[in-house]
């Protein structure tokens, strides 16, 4: 006991040090900006080593066809990824990739929008909840390890990424009833995706139940109207297969809506096993607090539920390949009400003293340990993962490269070409790419393109090549039949010219 006196008494000192305001003004821009370098580092890294995946290609391709007069289209994705998702906010970061290559602008616009949510999630700890600095400093490590934001930084960019700052600030605006302020951070919520909708019917709701009626009604009723239009006008079908990576791009956009029109996935999907461990995901870095304050939490519900039901309905789906077992990026938009909801569950289980809430530093400890248990076990920068390491290039890559080196040379920049997925990102800035499975073609596979690249190199879950010496030969012999030559071909890349 005489331990744990010291202990809690050098707790208390410490906090007491660090309890001023200059701390609260420059330590949660601290942590954002240490977690939007941070995940910077990691979008280059993956950039540079050529993994950028289908979803940098189809961003990439829809920014070069709007420069080029075609709209924000994308065959890779099979649609308009603005008008197909309603993502009216990502419309100007296409339009700056007339004078930025979309890559690294990505890299950095995407950890940025997801930094700057720590300083509300902050100040709602420290200003509302008056939580003490060490409770609210493990709050914040809880959001920044966040699997989720690490798993949909792979990818490259999401469209709700801009919802998930401006939620964290609506709310801070909202609790100190500024209202212009609230309603611009809403707006660009609501921009960003249609299914975004229903989580501001639920943000309406919690408004409403905690006296801001005029607030929460106007809020609830943004998000009933801009739903329902969005069902009315777009009409988006479930997902079904075969879905190629590049159009699985898309049809998450269009799924947690779409799944709407089939109830019944609602209730069967949502309790198979993978989506049961996102959920733990979710909410075990929080110590599974935001379930004690279930009406705090329920902005979260809508895209925990859609997003995994709707991600359930792409999985089924999707062909194999890059990103078929990511979890979907719609769940960061669950990060923010869990973490606000959390922040109410501890200023209750907490004890008040003079001027702020004191909560168990066991408590505090066990949040911390959670937090980086469950970040080292599956996050994708986890340690076991080695992501120090990642950037390099090998000669697979050094092969992807050459051959798209010599297509340029021999075919032309603009011209249509099939690749398979692993280079889509290296040739998306032309009007017609179609993406090819990542294993081999069928065998009555009869390509019109002038242009093809195949990567043989793919392997499946368990490390085997999914291209075969056989199968290689086939489709090659059946490709020679049909007047191709090969262009280049090394460490497993092959071009094919006609």
């Amino acid at each position: 006991m005489g331990l744990r006196r010291r202990l809690d008494a050098s707790s208390l000192r410490w906090q007491a040090r660090l309890d001023t305001p200059w701390v609260d003004r420059t330590l949660p821009w601290a942590i954002g900006g240490v977690l939007a370098v941070l995940l910077a580092t990691i979008g280059f890294a993956v950039q540079r080593q050529l993994d950028g995946g289908p979803t940098l290609a189809v961003w990439t391709q829809a920014a070069w066809n709007l420069e080029n007069g075609h709209g924000a289209s994308s065959s890779i994705a099979g649609g308009n990824v603005i008008t197909g998702q309603w993502a009216f906010t990502s419309l100007p970061l296409l339009w700056l990739g007339r004078w930025i290559p979309m890559g690294p602008m990505l890299a950095v616009v995407q950890p940025v929008c997801l930094g700057l949510a720590v300083v509300p999630i902050w100040r709602m700890a420290r200003e509302v909840a008056r939580l003490r600095l060490g409770v609210t400093v493990a709050l914040s490590f809880a959001y920044a390890a966040a699997p989720i934001l690490y798993t949909a930084n792979l990818s490259g960019w999401s469209a709700v990424v801009p919802a998930v700052p401006a939620l964290a600030w609506a709310s801070w605006f909202g609790q100190r009833r500024r209202w212009v302020a609230y309603g611009v951070c809403v707006v660009i919520a609501v921009a960003s995706r249609a299914d975004v909708g229903l989580l501001l019917i639920a943000f309406g709701l919690l408004g409403i139940t905690s006296g801001d009626r005029r607030s929460g009604t106007l809020t609830a009723a943004l998000g009933t109207v801009w739903t329902a239009a969005y069902l009315i006008v777009v009409a988006p079908p479930v997902p079904s297969g075969p879905l190629t990576s590049g159009e699985a791009v898309l049809a998450r956009g269009e799924a947690p809506l779409a799944v709407l029109r089939d109830p019944l996935r609602l209730v069967t999907d949502l309790v198979l096993q993978p989506n049961v461990g996102a959920l733990v995901l979710l909410v075990g870095p929080f110590l599974f607090l935001p379930f004690v304050v279930p009406r705090f939490a329920l902005p979260a519900f809508p895209p925990i539920v859609l997003g995994l039901v709707g991600e359930e309905a792409v999985r089924q789906g999707l062909e194999p390949g890059p990103g078929a077992d990511l979890l979907p990026s719609v769940l960061m938009l669950a990060v923010v009400p869990l973490a606000l909801a959390a922040v109410v569950a501890l200023a209750r289980i907490g004890q008040p003293s003079v001027s702020r809430i004191r909560v168990d530093h066991r408590v505090v400890a066990a949040m911390v340990l959670a937090t980086v248990a469950i970040f080292v076990q599956v996050a994708p920068a986890s340690p076991f993962n080695e992501p120090w390491s990642w950037g390099g290039r090998d000669a697979v890559d050094g092969g992807r490269m050459q051959a798209v080196d010599t297509l340029e040379e021999g075919y032309g920049l603009t011209g249509a070409v099939a690749v398979s997925p692993q280079l889509t990102a290296l040739v998306a800035e032309r009007w017609a790419v179609h993406e090819l499975p990542v294993g081999p073609p069928d065998r009555g596979w009869r390509p019109t393109v002038p242009a093809i690249i195949l990567d043989t190199t793919a392997v499946d879950d368990d490390g085997d090549r999914i291209w075969s010496d056989s199968d290689q030969i086939t489709v090659l012999a059946n490709l020679r039949g049909l007047s191709y030559d090969v262009a280049y071909e090394g460490a497993g890349v092959i071009l094919l010219l006609r």
